[in-house]
């Protein structure tokens, strides 16, 4: 899940979202409503109108619920089919389809979708008019187009930090990084697109490269991730595969939200 909800997540309203989200029985009806090509989310709904009134108002939370699930269908290995598909029973007018079935990538596979996201964000760029590229939507918790950008670069550095710790050292934690507040720290909205780009591409493909040459039993070495979870190296790929299609997703959003806000 994008690092904008860690803090919305310590709530008490968080946690309490997550505990109705986050669980075994809840992926099976996510999977269901799939597979007959309503949006996963629906599953939640009639919850929240029971139980959860307050969050009517609250965007915020609205978006964390979309973000959970998400979370939760990529984690069995669901691959998004559209970003908007129509959610009956209010709370949620649009939420994201999800493909039918589980389809777990190969490690050959998963390292091409790595390899091929510059060109994804450059394609999704190509979508926004310059004038919008600072934008930050004041609905919620969102970052504008250049923040995202930016934020896929810097990230990219932390990935490749984490893998050479984990080839040199004997379980590494590995800290977890606060996405938004780095973003103010380094003033991501004052930065330039285009050279966010061309970095990221280079760093993508130096990363690729890198993992490319690994043995197969050098993508086993284990990291400490946030001090809880063990991490190998072939996890440490699934992760950056995972990161990479919330933010697209993301952007696929924010680009909706605008053309709606013009019309």
């Amino acid at each position: 899940m994008h690092s904008r909800f860690d803090a919305f997540l310590k709530t008490s309203l968080g946690q309490q979202l997550e505990c109705l989200i986050d669980t075994p029985e809840r992926y099976i009806e996510y999977a269901a409503l799939s597979r007959a090509g309503v949006p996963a989310i629906t599953a939640i709904v009639a919850d929240l109108r029971a139980r959860f009134p307050d969050i009517t108002e609250d965007e915020t939370a609205r978006q964390f619920c979309g973000a959970k699930v998400a979370d939760v269908m990529r984690r069995y290995h669901h691959e998004l089919l559209r970003v908007r598909g129509r959610v009956p029973g209010g709370y949620f007018t649009y939420g994201a389809v999800w493909s039918p079935f589980p389809n777990k990538k190969t490690i050959d596979e998963l390292l091409g979708e790595l390899a091929s996201m510059p060109e994804r964000v450059s394609e999704a760029v190509r979508h926004f008019p310059e004038s919008s590229w600072r934008f930050r939507p004041d609905w919620g918790t969102s970052f504008s187009l250049i923040e995202h950008v930016c934020h896929l670069r810097d990230l990219d550095e932390v990935y490749r930090g984490r893998l050479e710790r984990i080839l040199h050292e004997h379980m590494p934690f590995l800290p977890d990084i606060d996405g938004t507040k780095l973003a103010r720290k380094r003033r991501y909205q004052q930065q330039s697109l285009k050279s966010a780009v061309r970095r990221f591409r280079d760093l993508r493909s130096d990363f690729v490269a890198r993992f490319r040459r690994l043995s197969r039993q050098q993508r086993m070495r284990v990291g400490i991730y946030a001090g809880v979870k063990r991490l190998t190296i072939e996890n440490l790929a699934e992760m950056v595969y995972e990161h990479d299609a919330t933010h697209l997703q993301e952007i696929e959003e924010l680009r909706t939200r605008l053309s709606d806000a013009k019309r």
